[in-house]
């Protein structure tokens, strides 16, 4: 009988011989079972629409047909949230992937090029809260220029940062979203420090690498 405490792992790629061979060496691995698989975005999505159908990791590739991985990874945490692990994967080479991947609320990205015991590893880390960064390492883009996880804003948070990334002051913040210039520019710090930026420039480039007031 198997036990509990299992890890069940979804796999989500258009390629069969990919997801015959993840299959394999998942099953392989203790405490780790494959309870699923799809090969094309629109399927991995009806999997999950309605929460987590007893899976605790799903690895989804971006480059599938119908809808990919990045965007089916945001509308499944959109009614998973933390019920379910999601972990992007991708063979194509692009250095904005990983921003994408977080921008999606995945809780991890990994290369096909890593290997095997990378991935199973990997799985086990994003179990225990961890987010994981294994880019393919001829990327030129290096962990410290990714963010672990978007930070949560408010909807008013959410405006003053946009307008911020527009060159508004505090003030013009203010008058635009019907606040005083003093809650206004107390908002602009909050937004400042939860992104960890020292100015409103740094912050105008985070927002543009992550798509975040598009």
């Amino acid at each position: 009988m198997q036990e509990q405490t299992d890890i069940r792992v979804f796999i989500a790629d258009d390629h069969e011989e990919t997801v015959q061979k993840m299959s394999e060496f998942i099953n392989a691995s203790a405490g780790m079972k494959v309870v699923g698989t799809a090969t094309d975005g629109n399927s991995v999505w009806k999997h999950f629409e309605q929460g987590n159908n007893g899976v605790d990791v799903a690895l989804i590739d971006i480059g599938m047909p119908e809808m990919n991985g990045l965007k089916a990874a945001g509308k499944i945490k959109s009614v998973c949230k933390s019920s379910l692990k999601i972990i992007v994967i991708t063979g194509l080479d692009g250095v904005f992937f990983p921003a994408e991947a977080i921008r999606n609320h995945a809780d991890g990205f990994i290369s096909k090029s890593r290997h095997k015991d990378e991935i199973i590893e990997a799985i086990r880390r994003v179990c225990n809260h961890e987010i994981v960064y294994l880019p393919d390492p001829e990327d030129s883009e290096t962990p410290a220029d990714i963010l672990p996880r978007l930070p949560e804003l408010t909807p008013n948070e959410s405006r003053v940062l946009c307008l911020m990334v527009k060159g508004f002051t505090g003030k013009a913040i203010g008058d635009q979203v019907g606040i005083s210039h003093a809650y206004a520019e107390r908002i602009r710090n909050i937004v400042l420090h939860k992104f960890g930026a020292k100015s409103a420039a740094q912050l105008g480039a985070i927002a543009e690498k992550y798509g975040l007031c598009r």
